[in-house]
């Protein structure tokens, strides 16, 4: 049984804001609020707007920075979100490994439909590389929408013959829209093949930008899988870290025992969070102390 914590939590930013009636401008701006009100303090990080070549979005700087990098990629359904959603989660993880991280804008549906956003979402990739950061001291990181356009960033830098990033950290992606059970992500957000109407109207759902599970994976970098137990992106995270493994990628998958979607955001909530937060980190030092050594 889940912690009286997680019983009781506030809930994220999703959870709280009422999606009903809101035009799609006034809710990006309002959940962009929100979540900036969410943002605890540091005396060793601070956060501002900035870009990474054409891509807009927020830059986190440590006082001492490793030199090493996390690009993240926010969720929403492709039609929701902002970079300054997992600001909370950023500036937690800056504090403690010392590590800058740049969290993305990208184009949103309905106005910008697919491919527009795995486009930016390699842009912002490409413009990193450009800035100096080399590949293996890059992790590309993400949640709902973003995880699945993390794991397209790696499929795009094989496509053009880019270096792929060091890792690649997915929470509750979508990785074969062709296999996602019915039902809600989230209580008030739409069904995910709702959601691909909208993001990609008259596309099929088995491009492999789409479900990235049906991409070739062969060279694909290391990966950590996150999914909640109880939400309908478990069986896609399940999909994706067999097809991996398969293709002979290293996969680390974390399932919180009746968790919800994208839970490890909400870290300081309930125990749950924080422990898939940890195993988050874990992976992150890890995998830059291997850069470091050369390995």
């Amino acid at each position: 049984m889940p912690s009286q914590e997680f019983l009781h939590r506030k809930g994220s930013v999703w959870e709280r804001y009422d999606f009903f009636g809101k035009p799609f401008a006034q809710a990006r701006a309002d959940m962009e609020a929100m979540a900036i009100e969410d943002v605890k303090p540091y005396d060793d990080v601070t956060w501002e707007p900035g870009a990474a070549g054409n891509i807009s979005g927020k830059w986190v700087r440590p006082a001492h920075p490793t030199g090493d990098l996390i690009y993240y990629i926010h969720g929403g359904g492709f039609t929701h979100g902002s970079s300054g959603i997992p600001l909370p989660f950023l500036l937690e993880l800056s504090h403690r490994t010392g590590v800058t991280c740049f969290s993305a804008d990208y184009r949103l549906a309905p106005e910008h439909v697919f491919p527009a956003a795995p486009e930016d979402a390699f842009a912002g990739y490409r413009a990193l590389l450009a800035l100096g950061y080399a590949p293996e001291r890059i992790i590309v990181c993400g949640e709902s929408a973003g995880a699945t356009l993390s794991l397209d960033v790696a499929l795009m830098a094989k496509q053009a013959g880019v270096p792929a990033p060091k890792g690649i950290i997915a929470l509750s992606p979508v990785t074969d829209a062709a296999q996602t059970p019915d039902g809600t992500v989230l209580e008030g957000l739409a069904p995910p093949d709702e959601v691909f109407s909208v993001y990609a109207p008259n596309h099929p759902t088995t491009d492999p930008l789409i479900s990235p599970a049906r991409g070739d994976l062969a060279g694909f970098p290391d990966v950590f899988l996150s999914a909640g137990g109880s939400e309908i992106l478990l069986q896609d995270a399940l999909i994706f870290a067999a097809a991996a493994a398969k293709a002979g990628a290293d996969v680390r998958l974390h399932v919180g025992r009746e968790m919800i979607h994208t839970y490890p955001l909400d870290l300081w909530d309930y125990p749950e969070a924080m422990t898939a937060f940890e195993e988050i980190e874990l992976f992150i030092r890890q995998h830059f102390a291997d850069a470091e050594s050369g390995a």
